[in-house]
Formats: structure tokens, sequence, C-alpha cells
């Protein structure tokens, strides 16, 4: 009786662990890869710009500007919807030598796997998950109601922050600005209307560790259509171009 007993149970065992071996493996799980370390949110970390501007105007000659932006994370809180954000305080004075002035208070949160920022009340993703080169998003999903904030001149309605198309290029490539060497970074490519009348582009440069290290944004309007091959720069009418440029971070 034992040893009828003992060939079944091992055939049973035998089916159990055949059927098991059998079977078609399950696909390994590969965690996403968020982009979290592209944009750190430590309390007290901060990031100075030095900030050059040109505001191209309809009626007066243009405008030429610099000077420095600190950005630091202070504080935390979180939004109606539970979310935990993180408080950025946004200083700026005109050189190394003055005092820094609060200028207005931005926040950002990771949300889904991807980096969310409020900047002046606008919310753009400025970093989405899996962090690849080619990896496509419309960063600027949450824009609404852009008509109804006010604006100096009918080219700088926000309305042209609509539909523009974010990429990832240059993923984990080294970035040198300043004399500044950042190993690990990547860049996200922000691209709006581009015609004969307009064209909106920016680029922004992460480094891991530290977050934006670089930035350049243009958004150019033209009537004149004498040489529409001449570089944008020269036949600008309205609009305005922005550089930000690390100098300094903790």
């Amino acid at each position: 009786m034992f040893g009828k007993v003992s060939s079944s149970l091992m055939s049973a065992l035998f089916v159990v662990v055949c059927f098991t071996a059998c079977e078609t493996p399950e696909p390994e799980l590969i965690a996403p890869d968020y982009p979290y370390e592209y944009f750190p949110t430590d309390s007290g970390r901060y990031c100075i710009y030095q900030v050059d501007s040109i505001v191209y105007n309809e009626t007066f000659a243009n405008d030429t500007s610099s000077w420095q932006v600190k950005e630091m994370v202070t504080d935390t809180f979180y939004d109606a919807e539970g979310r935990l954000n993180y408080t950025i305080e946004r200083s700026r004075r005109l050189s190394a030598v003055d005092a820094w002035e609060i200028m207005d208070v931005w926040h950002a949160a990771y949300v889904n796997g991807n980096v969310e920022k409020v900047e002046n009340n606008l919310r753009f993703i400025k970093l989405a998950h899996p962090v690849m080169n080619g990896i496509q998003w419309d960063g600027n999903a949450y824009l609404g109601g852009l008509d109804d904030i006010p604006f100096d001149y009918e080219c700088n309605r926000l309305s042209y922050y609509e539909g523009w198309d974010y990429q990832y290029q240059a993923v984990e490539e080294s970035f040198s600005v300043n004399e500044l060497q950042f190993p690990n970074t990547v860049t996200v490519i922000q691209q709006g209307d581009s015609n004969l009348i307009w064209y909106d582009y920016a680029k922004e440069v992460f480094a891991a560790d530290v977050g934006l290290i670089y930035k350049e944004f243009y958004h150019y309007y033209t009537q004149d259509f004498t040489c529409p091959t001449c570089p944008w720069n020269e036949r600008v009418e309205c609009g305005y171009s922005v550089r930000m440029e690390i100098i300094e971070y903790q």
C-alpha cells in the first residue's frame, strides 16, 4: 500500500512540476524610467542663473536686459487632489553685487511618473516618462483659457502656447555651460508654431541631481516678408527671446 501511495504521489508531483516548467514564462516587468533625478526637490537646494532677454516692440525700440535669478526649494504642500507639491521661491537681482529680492513663487510635483511645474499659474509637463531619445508628449496639455490672460501686444497673446510638441534628445549625454561640466543630462526640445509669420521654439537642458541648467526660448512674430530666408532675429517685429544659463548651484 505504501508503495502504491508513493507512486501516485510522485506522479502527481511530476505533473505539477512539468506543468509549471512548461508554462510560458511571464515577461519581466521593468520599472518605468522616471525623470525625477533630473528634477531634484531637496529642501534648500537652489540654482542661480544668468538671464538675458530681448523684448521686440511694435512701436518703439527693442528692450535688451540682463539679470540673475535664484530658484530655491523652500517648502512643501498638498494640493486639492492630495498631491505633494514643492514650493520654489524665485528671487532676482541685477548683478552679483546686488541683494536678492523675492520675485514670485512657483511650485512643482511628481505626477504619474512625470514632472509638472507651475510657472506664473501656468502648468507645464516639463519632463515625462520614460526618459528615452525620441519620446514625445504634449507638454502644454493643461493650458487653457489663454486668450483671457492680459497681454501687451496682440502678438503676445498666450494662445501661441497651444499645441506644442515636446521631445527628448541627447539623453544621458554630457553638457557644459559657463565652465561647469555636467556628465549626465537630458535635452527637451519644445516646438510650437513655425511658418512665415510665427516662430515658437524652446530648448531646456536638465542635469541629473541638479535640475535645469540651460534654457533658450523664442517667440517671434513678423509681417515683413521682404526676406523670408533671413534669420528670424533680423526680421522679428514683435515677441521676445530669453536665455538662461546656470552659474551656481547647491
